[in-house]
């Protein structure tokens, strides 16, 4: 048993016939899939990545994981997040995930920096198999109004696509091969963004024609959690991991002054009404975070189902009690993930 402890907000209800029924006696909920899509600059299976897999398998040793590779070498698969073509790659991704057949029956994502708008990509083109919570950690959601600049100043394919990409981002090599120029957006030339970029646009439904399946797959989501970098200054501005942009002016505009959240286009609106967005904050600059914070922020509560349970119980405890006892009964002797009720603490 886990010795860390994660306070959840269950009814008094819920947490008195739970110890009821169990006498905490250990209740085990097989946790989904999970896949993750690396950032610039990194790769599948980089060092840490593979932490980062070490840390949710520490909590849930039969979880089963997935990291999404476009090429096979650790030094090719990290240049494929400089050089190409993202609508090409977010098919071989769709590809990728539907022959996996652990993830048949769903799956939690989690993109790093530009994997996170790629995974909302991939929920809005294919989704097959569907993703449950999406988690998205310094995305650029809304765009960029400079291209990201290198975490790593000695990254020679960092500065060769940034040497690139200043020859002009919406030229036809440029925005065909420079992965950071398809996510760009120049507030001061908004025309040219629609007309030129070959990828955000179309995601973020901002075309003329509305594609209403983008809307629906991505509101078929349990979770969009969106994680901004306080300090970050690395992504310009840090407010697109929630949508927000800079107007022609330097100044940000959050998500819900935009068209984009008014007239709905993705349907993000209608989430938020519903509580299927999240807005949550880590401390510090672009992709600086512990281990621990990961644990306590993503893998806890999104990874692992808890924030599920927590939902359940404020909606209806009665049947919340039903089905853990259900689950009880059902699972006792199979090896999956466990947690005890102990009063309103879930000990891990």
């Amino acid at each position: 048993m886990y010795s860390l402890t994660r306070t959840l907000s269950l009814s008094l209800t819920v947490v008195g016939v739970l110890a009821s029924l169990t006498n905490a006696a250990a209740i085990r909920i097989p946790p989904k899939p999970v896949v993750f899509y690396h950032g610039m600059g990194d790769s599948a299976h980089s060092k840490g990545m593979n932490e980062i897999f070490a840390s949710v398998s520490d909590l849930a040793p039969d979880i089963f994981i997935h990291s999404i590779y476009l090429a096979e070498s650790e030094a090719e698969d990290q240049r494929t997040g400089f050089f190409g073509n993202v609508n090409k790659q977010i098919e071989t991704v769709c590809e990728q995930l539907k022959n996996i057949p652990e993830l048949e029956g769903g799956f939690n994502a989690v993109g790093f920096s530009q994997g996170g708008q790629f995974l909302r990509a991939y929920v809005q083109r294919c989704n097959n198999p569907p993703v449950h919570n999406l988690i998205t950690v310094g995305s650029q959601h809304g765009g960029v109004s400079d291209i990201p600049g290198c975490i790593n100043l000695e990254d020679a394919s960092c500065k060769l696509m940034r040497t690139i990409a200043r020859s002009g981002v919406y030229s036809g090599y440029v925005r065909d091969h420079i992965v950071q120029a398809q996510y760009f957006k120049d507030p001061k030339k908004l025309d040219t963004y629609l007309e030129r970029n070959i990828f955000l646009p179309d995601i973020n439904n901002e075309l003329a024609v509305k594609n209403e399946e983008y809307k629906k797959r991505l509101q078929s989501l349990n979770r969009l959690v969106m994680f901004m970098f306080m300090g970050d200054v690395t992504v310009k501005p840090k407010e697109t991991a929630w949508f927000g942009f800079q107007d022609e002016h330097g100044d940000v505009v959050e998500l819900e002054e935009q068209d984009q959240y008014k007239e709905d286009w993705l349907g993000l609106k209608a989430m938020d009404q519903a509580g299927k967005l999240k807005f949550e904050v880590m401390e510090g600059e672009h992709m600086r975070f512990s281990l621990n914070d990961f644990t306590e922020k993503i893998t806890i509560p999104y990874l692992l189902g808890m924030d599920d349970v927590q939902d359940a119980a404020l909606k209806d405890p009665e049947q919340l009690t039903a089905d853990l006892q259900r689950i009880i009964d059902q699972t006792k002797n199979d090896d999956a993930f466990e947690f005890l009720i102990l009063g309103d603490q879930t000990v891990l």
